[in-house]
This record gives structure tokens, sequence and C-alpha cells, in this order.
């Protein structure tokens, strides 16, 4: 009998121990799940300020470089699921009708590459998805093409023919918007852009990056010397400060504009004046404010709304020729850039610059400065007057006692 009820209370316990590991197992699963979706961040616009083509291959640029393919900025933006973009251009394709679109040999590509790791030793060159829209004789596809450190690349989803970009709505014309479902590269947590056109007629072919854009988008931070920066009504104070991006770069200051209110921007040769504090940058790099503050300032705490522009690294990549339509492949050497080329990342972001205005120095406080600055000396000074005269005294006493 005892042993028939040992038999059970293990089977109980077997079968809790099971209960408690499956419950276990479907917590960690779900909660694996939540923390692998993408951030999601408000709308983005970045100044494309490389606005040059590249010989992607071939030797000739004839018919190539034209407006259409000229990124002139970008707007990005996403709920977390799906990564939207749009890519501003110089001019919208329908303007050009000496363009023969239903010429198989005249391809044009609009795309972004995605370093999904945040590791550049990964992917081809860092790159680790290639996904673009194409228009090729009138009519537009969309590719995601999976890249490998080998130069290898592996088709992962395509949509062939799926809208007529050249009909009465005006479409592609000045811009060119595409999405992309960020479950189709695994939902990363933080991840790197770079948008991109090509431009192919026959065998030659040329392209034009952005910089890269970091995921989540970076903010910019600035620090002061002194840390808390307190300026006196009526006095004035030269503010050395460093600024940085938190992707950890180090500040490279090429703009710095003072707003004003209603977000109108000064030059900054004029400054950023208001009836309160007188502002101007004195040098741009490394950053030096002069900063004053009228009699009538009122006391308090005070931001001073800057928009800075710094410049931070970027290098581009080349990704497979859009001439090859496979599944999958090796990106063919002849078709490379011969050497890389650096391209430079600009980053425009609004930061505030904190200023604490304090009451004057009352007489007491002026003493206290004064002692402070000049004590030491006067107390040497007073020593040394002291000694001597206590010098004279002994010696002319002890005249009088000879």
């Amino acid at each position: 009998m005892s042993k028939k009820i040992i038999t059970i209370n293990l089977s109980v316990i077997v079968f809790s121990l099971f209960f408690f590991a499956w419950i276990l197992s479907g917590t960690l699963v779900y909660q694996v799940t939540y923390a692998s979706s993408s951030p999601s961040f408000e709308i983005q616009e970045m100044i494309n300020e490389n606005r040059e083509w590249f010989q992607t291959y071939g030797n000739s640029d004839l018919n190539l470089k034209n407006n259409y393919t000229d990124i002139l900025a970008v707007n990005y933006f996403s709920d977390g699921e799906t990564l939207k973009a749009t890519l501003w251009l110089n001019a919208g394709i329908n303007n050009y009708t000496n363009f023969s679109f239903k010429n198989p040999l005249n391809k044009i590509n609009y795309g972004m590459l995605i370093d999904a790791d945040s590791n550049t030793e990964t992917g081809y060159r860092g790159a680790d998805y290639d996904f673009y829209v194409e228009l090729s004789g009138g009519n537009l596809s969309a590719y995601l093409y999976l890249l490998s450190s080998t130069g290898g690349y592996r088709l992962l989803d395509s949509k062939i023919d799926f809208t007529e970009p050249l009909d009465d709505s005006g479409a592609f014309l000045g811009s060119v918007d595409f999405d992309l479902d960020l479950s189709s590269i695994n939902n990363p947590s933080n991840y790197n852009l770079l948008f991109y056109s090509a431009e192919s007629f026959q065998f030659n072919e040329v392209r034009q990056f952005t910089s890269w854009v970091n995921i989540p988008p970076p903010t910019l931070q600035i620090t002061t010397s002194p840390g808390e920066v307190s300026i006196r009504q009526g006095e004035s104070l030269m503010v050395p400060a460093r600024i940085k991006s938190t992707t950890g770069f180090s500040n490279d200051v090429v703009n710095i504009t003072l707003s004003g209110d209603n977000n109108l921007d000064y030059a900054i040769a004029s400054g950023f004046n208001s009836s309160e504090l007188i502002v101007n940058v004195e040098r741009i790099q490394p950053p030096l404010f002069e900063i004053e503050i009228p009699k009538e300032t009122p006391l308090g705490i005070y931001s001073i709304p800057l928009v800075v522009t710094i410049r931070e690294p970027s290098e581009a990549v080349i990704t497979k020729p859009i001439s090859v339509e496979s599944l999958g492949g090796k990106v063919d050497p002849e078709f490379e850039i011969a050497k890389e080329y650096p391209t430079v990342g600009y980053l425009t972001k609004p930061i505030n610059l904190t200023v604490t205005v304090i009451a004057p120095m009352s007489t007491n406080d002026q003493f206290k400065e004064f002692w402070g600055t000049y004590g030491s000396f006067i107390g040497i000074f007073a020593g040394g007057f002291i000694g001597a005269f206590a010098k004279d005294l002994f010696d002319r006493r002890r005249k009088k006692e000879n």
C-alpha cells in the first residue's frame, strides 16, 4: 500500500514539474518574442550632402546621371512593424520623355541597404540586406536580398510588376515611396540604413548614396565647462561646450544656429537676441558661447534653443549589380568599385543650452570674493610687515637696554 502511495506522489511531482516547465517555457518564448520588436520613431528627415554619382560598373555615364536619380533628401519613420521611406528627388522621371522605359536595357533602382546588427564585419561590407524597387520596361518590381560577407547574395522575397508607375496620377513625380516589413529582416532592435539610387543603361551603371543613419534615431548632448552655467544679473560669461551624439561619436560641429521664438532661425553673426538673454556664437569648433545677462533679467533657469549640425563618419558599400536577376549568386568583382570610398554623414538636431540667472553680489559677497582671491596674498604681505615691525621694535628695545 505504501509503495502505491509513493508511486502516485512521484507521478504528481513529475507532472507538476513538467507543468511548471511548460508554463516557464511559454513565458520565456513570449518574452523573447516581445523583446524582438523593432523600435518605433517619428518621422525623420535627412538632407543628402553626398550628391555625387559613382560608376559602379562599366566605363561610360552616357544617358546616366539624370536628375531623377539625384537624391535631395530622405524622410523615414516606423511604427515598429513597418519602415516607411520617401526619397525626394531633384526631378520626376515623367519629365524625361526622351528616356525609353520600354527598353529592357534601361533600369532605375531606388533602395536602401540595411545593417541589421550594427556590425560592419557581417554582411557585404557591413550591409546585411538590400531592399529596392526597380523600374524596368515601364513596370515596377520590389526585391529583398540577403547579403553575405563572402560576396554571396540570395533572394528572400520579390513582388514583380505590382504597379504601373507611368500614368496620369503623377506617381514618382519628384519622389519615390517604399515600405519594408520589418519582420522580413527579423525585427532588429538596433540597425542602420543607407539609401541609394541606381541607374543603368546597357552595360553601365551609376549610383548615388546617402550617409548611414542610425535606428533608433540618435539625439545630441551638450556638456559645458563649468557643468552648471550660472551668470549674475548684469554680467556676461564665455562658456566653452562640447557637443556629441548618443551614437558615441565625438563632436565635429559644422554649424550652430540660434533659434528664436516662433521657430525663427537667426544667422550666427547676428546671434540670438531676446528681451532677457543675449547670446552670441563666438566659435563653432569647438563650440564657444558668449552669454550676456541684462540687469533687468528675472532670476530663474533659461533654456537657449539651438539647432546643431555635426559630422559623423560613414562609409557607403556596393551591393550586387542590378543587371543580375537571379535567386542568388556572387557579386562579380568586375562590377565593384576599385576601392572603397568614404562618405560623410550629417546629423542636425535641436538642443538646449541651460543657463541659470542668479542675483548680483551683495557687499558681503563682494568682500568674500575679494578675500578669496587676494586673502592669501594679503596674509603673506601682512605677516611679513608684522614680522619686520616686530624685529625693528625688538632691536630698539635691545638698544635701550644696552
